[in-house]
């Protein structure tokens, strides 16, 4: 059984079509199994004889403070690995590409997902942290937990700036699949499309986890940027 948190957000609904039948959606959101992973309890009741976990509940905005990544984030993740504990022996973490984003710049080579975390904002900070929670998980128990630091995905193409970090829909179902199915005890990988030019470095997820990009964005006629909305992220500055 594959236990899904967020289950009705942005990106578990691009992923979705492909989760197998007897996938248990955990989000507070009406439609979902309302539980509160904030909750030790609650968290515990969601992941009981679970499979594998996939956990997508997040607050994701690059424009939030501090406060709120580390406790939407953060504090989140390490309540929910706490109540997997050993036994379930897959756990796939939704992280970002923000915690790298101060290495995307015009001069900047091909980026690396082995290069040291180096975050943008205040959420890219506080998925930097969950997937060192994720690490420290898995060598303490001896389970698989994969990392995705996934791209603009479930959002429209709509801008130039997002067009190297796009992550197609067919590509996310095919990534999630992936995460989920390969035999790897720990690892981080970068969660985009085929985009060209390149900007992120997914060589490590084709050859560990049998990801293989289709889409590029490349292939799209994208508008003009627009001004961007977050000012504490620098991302793009």
């Amino acid at each position: 059984m594959l236990v899904v948190t967020g289950g009705l957000g942005r990106v578990a609904t691009v992923l979705r079509p492909a989760l197998p039948p007897d996938t248990r959606l955990i989000d507070l959101r009406p439609g979902g199994e309302n539980l509160d992973l904030s909750d030790p309890r609650q968290a515990a009741e969601a992941v009981h004889g679970a499979d594998a976990v996939l956990h997508l509940a997040a607050t994701p905005s690059p424009g939030q403070d501090w406060s709120t990544a580390y406790q939407g984030n953060v504090v989140l993740t390490e309540i929910l690995l706490r109540a997997c504990g050993g036994r379930v022996p897959r756990i796939v973490l939704a992280s970002s590409i923000h915690a790298m984003g101060l290495y995307h710049r015009p001069d900047r080579e091909l980026i690396s997902p082995e290069w040291t975390p180096w975050p943008c904002c205040a959420y890219g900070v506080s998925k930097v942290a969950v997937e060192k929670l994720g690490r420290r998980h898995a060598e303490r128990y001896g389970v698989s937990v994969i990392c995705l630091r996934l791209g603009s995905c479930g959002y429209p193409l709509d801008q130039r700036r997002i067009a190297d970090m796009w992550l197609s829909d067919r590509d996310a179902r095919h990534l999630a699949s992936a995460a989920l199915t390969a035999d790897v005890e720990f690892g981080t990988y970068f969660g985009v499309s085929a985009n060209t030019p390149a900007r992120w470095d997914t060589t490590n997820a084709q050859a560990e986890l049998g990801y293989r990009p289709a889409d590029d964005s490349s292939a799209f006629d994208i508008p003009e940027d627009r001004p961007y909305e977050f000012p504490d992220c620098h991302m793009f500055s």
